[in-house]
């Protein structure tokens, strides 16, 4: 079957802290990992199915420093378009970058990624 996806996709492992949006889902920030990304939208490990459509809201810590030596993250929202058992790939409805690190929750990294539960790590991942 030919893909039928538009944009180019690259293989990027980055580091992602993502939420369902919604009355009903909670808001609860979960850390992942991305698997690729496009300029059209991202697909990231996820720990749970999430059906197409769901809205997301994810924060990427993006690979490029601005000068040189200010962290950058990816803020983007969009909806899940598809979801393979492995993950999700979400369509990107609005994005924009900003300065600074993913801020990240001991419990949420500890449950996701055991190797990153001190700050040291914390700050290298992003």
């Amino acid at each position: 079957m030919p893909d039928r996806r538009g944009a180019l996709r690259f293989p990027l492992k980055l580091t992602i802290k993502y939420r369902l949006l919604g009355a009903s889902k909670t808001p609860d920030w979960i850390l992942s990992e991305s698997v690729n990304i496009s300029s059209g939208g991202i697909f990231f490990r996820t720990p749970e199915a999430v059906p197409p459509g769901q809205g997301v809201e994810a924060y990427v810590a993006w690979p490029a420093l601005l000068d040189k030596h200010i962290p950058l993250r990816l803020v983007t929202k969009g909806a899940v378009v598809r979801n393979d058992g492995v993950g999700i790939a979400i369509r990107f409805e609005t994005y924009e970058f900003r300065t600074g690190h993913i801020h990240l929750e001991a419990h949420q990294v500890a449950s996701m990624r055991p190797e990153l539960n001190d700050e040291t790590s914390l700050k290298a991942a992003g």
